[in-house]
């Protein structure tokens, strides 16, 4: 087999040979590299919900990497790696058509992005600085995972870690690293089986002791024992954590769950119908004698705040019978709904609306309110809404389902009073209270706000548990559900709390402070998902732990983000050098 090369950056006369690739053997042909691009595309897809053959994470990285480090053309292989998680994005995130065929489209796009913005740095260290891939790729790849769950108001979704959400052992990290961590492992093993490869393909043969093999048997060798390393810590460090007794069981909840997909241009089921079933649910989980009753986001359509719900007599009515509920089973009870304020002197809007969630209270007082801070692009508000870049407002929101052309401005506002926590005790005769968040639909698919729930800007923890209330109904029964609970999942490990779900079409469970799913909703089959309306009731899962995540946050993604940068600035000063050498 011929040493094979690659150029360098820069000019170069015809005449002059390319130097020596680093790899020692390179691919030059369309086809292979598509190939490889293509079994990346089969085993991460068949690694992640609902499919979950995790054991393939581990594995779903390499042959893209072997592409990137053996690609004699660079522009190919980003082009390739471009086409390659596009197709990723399309395939896996198919069920948000459902919602938006713009935003699927524009977000597939977006994350695709990332793909070959990664390969650049990657190759640059491969091939040009000799770097392992055990070490190098986790580094620039969970930066880009970190940079994907805050730019442009962020989505967090595909992580690496995400397959591995029902392997306790590998996610306890999360409570020092955040997922980050368990994505970390992951990418350093990917990164540790293509050094391996690199290493085999090097001429040679099985002879170690060549000169021109050495290097890379030196470096797959470095690359094995970084990944193993990791691997074994974060192993061990998750047994100790799993062995300790600091989870024990909070006030009785249950979570309701139905069934009803929902739609731009209507719904599929008449509000007065989902009322009916929704109460009838209610109280049938009012048999095991719940301390708390939660309802989806948007249940059924209703505005429950004091200054709209005697506007119609429907939301009146569903007020009413909510607080008797409450005032009757002597419970908590949190529902999903609108909330609108007038702000006739405001200059800014005439009108305030929040996605809100409303906590009854057993006393019959009047009702406490949460409004959701992360609105989600597009979904729920529009960008440069306000300010001098209002003119690209009225363009995007021409372009959105739910502003009939740009005839409404359906944005709403993000709350003020910010991650507001509440007050629950399991009876007046009980000492011991408890105190919840609630983050509404995607909020608990974002690190930093389960975070602000529970720690806050004190550094103490001053959530015991978390209410996730969602309507995944507009994504259809599709694997969005599946997909969500596992993101879900390190939210709670990452701070040590349990978290009680009820979801519009599921997937509606709990999940204890360990990760720890447990008490699915089980319809009338025997099955959990999809297609389901029920309801679970359990003890949620309270830790008297306050982790380093909880209080420090996202460092060790960040680290990696300025790791990656560093490495990005390395290229770039390679390619000045070779420049202005030529």
């Amino acid at each position: 087999m011929r040493t094979a090369t690659i150029p360098l950056p820069g000019r170069r006369s015809a005449a002059s040979p390319p130097p020596p690739s680093p790899d020692g053997f390179t691919i030059a042909a369309v086809k292979p590299l598509a190939g490889l691009c293509v079994a990346s595309l089969v085993l991460a897809s068949v690694s992640f919900p609902p499919l979950g053959v995790w054991p393939a994470v581990f594995l779903c990285m390499t042959p893209w990497l072997a592409a990137v480090g053996a690609s004699r053309h660079a522009p190919r292989v980003y082009l390739l790696s471009f086409l390659w998680g596009l197709a990723f994005f399309l395939l896996n995130m198919r069920w948000m058509y459902e919602a938006t065929g713009l935003g699927y489209a524009a977000l597939s796009v977006y994350q695709a992005l990332y793909f070959p913005l990664a390969a650049c740095p990657i190759r640059h260290m491969v091939r040009r600085r000799g770097w392992p891939l055990g070490i190098a790729f986790p580094m620039i790849w969970i930066g880009g995972e970190m940079l994907r769950a805050v730019v442009i108001s962020g989505f967090p979704w595909f992580f690496l870690a995400h397959p591995l959400h029902g392997v306790l052992s590998l996610i306890q990290i999360s409570d020092v690293t955040g997922a980050y961590g368990v994505s970390f492992v992951a990418a350093a093993i990917n990164g540790a089986l293509a050094d391996l490869l690199f290493a085999r393909l090097q001429p040679g043969g099985e002879d170690h002791a060549l000169p021109a093999r050495k290097p890379h048997v030196r470096r797959a060798r470095i690359g094995a024992i970084f990944a193993s390393t990791t691997l074994l810590l974060t192993l061990g460090y998750g047994v100790f954590r799993l062995q300790q007794t600091t989870i024990s069981r909070g006030p009785k909840v249950a979570v309701v769950q139905g069934d009803f997909v929902m739609a731009v241009d209507g719904e599929e089921t008449p509000d007065e119908e989902k009322r009916k079933l929704y109460m009838a649910m209610l109280d049938a989980a009012a048999v095991e004698k719940p301390d708390l009753y939660v309802l989806p986001e948007t249940p059924w359509i209703m505005y429950l705040n004091a200054e709209m719900r005697d506007f119609r007599p429907e939301w009146r009515g569903s007020f009413a019978t909510l607080r008797r509920f409450a005032m009757q089973r002597q419970a908590h009870l949190v529902t999903g709904n609108a909330s609108m304020v007038q702000t006739p002197h405001d200059l800014l809007a005439k009108e305030r609306r929040y996605n809100s969630a409303t906590v009854f209270r057993p006393d019959g007082g009047e009702p406490q309110r949460y409004d959701k801070v992360h609105l989600v692009y597009f979904g729920e508000t529009v960008p440069f809404r306000f300010g001098r870049f209002r003119f690209l407002y009225f363009a995007l929101n021409r372009l959105m389902p739910f502003s009939d052309g740009g005839e409404v401005e359906y944005s709403l506002f993000p709350g003020e009073e910010r991650f507001r926590t509440f007050e629950l005790k399991r009876s007046a005769d009980d000492d011991k209270s408890y105190h919840f968040g609630i983050p509404i639909c995607y909020e608990d698919v974002m690190p930093y706000v389960a975070r602000r729930f529970t720690a806050g800007a004190s550094k103490e923890k001053q959530a015991d548990f978390l209410i996730n209330i969602s309507n995944d109904g507009w994504f259809g029964r599709g694997t969005q559900q599946p997909q969500h609970l596992a993101t879900c999942v390190f939210r709670a490990v990452e701070n040590r709390v349990g978290i009680a779900r009820a979801v519009n079409t599921g997937i509606s469970a709990f999940v204890d402070p360990d990760g720890r799913v447990h008490h699915r909703v089980v319809g009338d089959n025997g099955k959990t998902w999809p297609r389901q309306c029920g309801f679970a009731v359990a003890e949620i899962g309270v830790d008297s732990r306050l982790s380093w995540y909880s209080r420090y946050g996202d460092w060790f993604g960040w680290l990696c983000v300025v790791a990656g940068v560093l490495l990005y600035v390395d290229y770039w000063i390679a390619r000045a050098q070779a420049l202005r050498e030529a």
